[in-house]
């Protein structure tokens, strides 16, 4: 629906990384799932600087993949 109406670039990605989160996981990358399971935590839940509302106004896919690799960075 949301492609339909033109709001594709809005969609939530977390669905998707959390997937990534359990993915590493599952293949023996544990210490990198719990550095992305926290970067996600941190973007979604603690600092919460974008906001994903599926609508013009909140943050892109994009915008929101770009503020967890940037968090990501912070975790070393």
């Amino acid at each position: 629906r949301m492609i339909k109406e033109g709001r594709g670039k809005y969609a939530d990605p977390c669905s998707m990384l959390r997937a990534c989160v359990m993915l590493l996981s599952h293949i023996g990358y544990q210490d990198r799932a719990d550095k992305l399971e926290r970067a996600l935590d941190i973007c979604s839940f603690e600092e919460k600087k974008l906001v994903i509302t599926g609508r013009p106004g909140g943050a892109t896919c994009e915008e929101f993949g770009n503020y967890v690799m940037e968090t990501l960075k912070t975790l070393d």
